[in-house]
């Protein structure tokens, strides 16, 4: 049986940009694992039969369902184990917990700020509504403000990703020699802006460029 992954699209439903999907995606590509994705709008989550949490990536194999995007990948080396790990050894869980935390902490709220209003044009009318009521709210601004200041935000932005940058002086990627869960939480973050606005959020450093650049091939 095939797995399928219900994926976040905009109002053009080849429009992918969910960061937690993205992970998600990258990983099942790292295991080689065969998948189909089901493109679902904002207000078309609450609607997937079985998503009691009401979120995606939501995950269906075999009868199973998981929804969050960390317990989809501790399924995936649980129920795959022939396959590349994603994470290898407790070592590698725990370092992408913290990974995990740091993205959600220092990335996200610097990239919402930025590609707010981006996200919003992608939508079709109903998931336009639905994201303006929801995030002026959560951001306590509206989107066109956010639109008009994200130059600063960006310059916060990529202070936050010079601790990438230093990591990959003497490795490279996140997980050593070979990628693990720990970049795929993070190159997710980043493919968010790069898969809904034309606003590039990278710094020019060739090792964060290359880091990128290899997992997105």
């Amino acid at each position: 049986m095939t797995i399928t992954l219900y994926d976040l699209c905009g109002r053009d439903t080849s429009r992918r940009f969910s960061p937690y999907c993205w992970r998600i995606k990258k990983a099942l590509d790292h295991k080689k694992l065969a998948y189909e994705t089901i493109a679902v709008p904002f207000t078309g989550i609450a609607k997937i039969e079985g998503n009691e949490v009401k979120t995606v990536p939501m995950l269906c194999d075999s009868g199973r369902t998981v929804t969050d995007s960390f317990a989809i990948a501790e399924y995936l080396d649980e129920a795959y184990p022939q396959t590349p790990a994603l994470f290898d050894g407790r070592h590698a869980h725990a370092m992408s917990r913290f990974v995990e935390a740091w993205t959600f902490s220092a990335l996200h709220p610097g990239i919402i700020r930025m590609v707010a209003k981006d996200i919003h044009d992608i939508l079709d009318d109903e998931d336009q509504a639905y994201f303006r009521r929801t995030r002026e709210t959560t951001l306590k601004t509206t989107l066109e403000e956010l639109h008009a200041d994200r130059d600063r935000h960006r310059q916060g932005f990529q202070t936050n990703l010079l601790a990438l940058d230093q990591m990959l002086r003497r490795q490279r990627f996140i997980g050593g020699a070979t990628p693990n869960f720990a970049d795929f939480i993070v190159y997710g973050s980043l493919k968010w802006p790069a898969a809904c606005s034309d606003y590039d959020v990278l710094p020019q450093k060739p090792r964060v460029l290359d880091w990128y650049a290899h997992l997105d091939a």
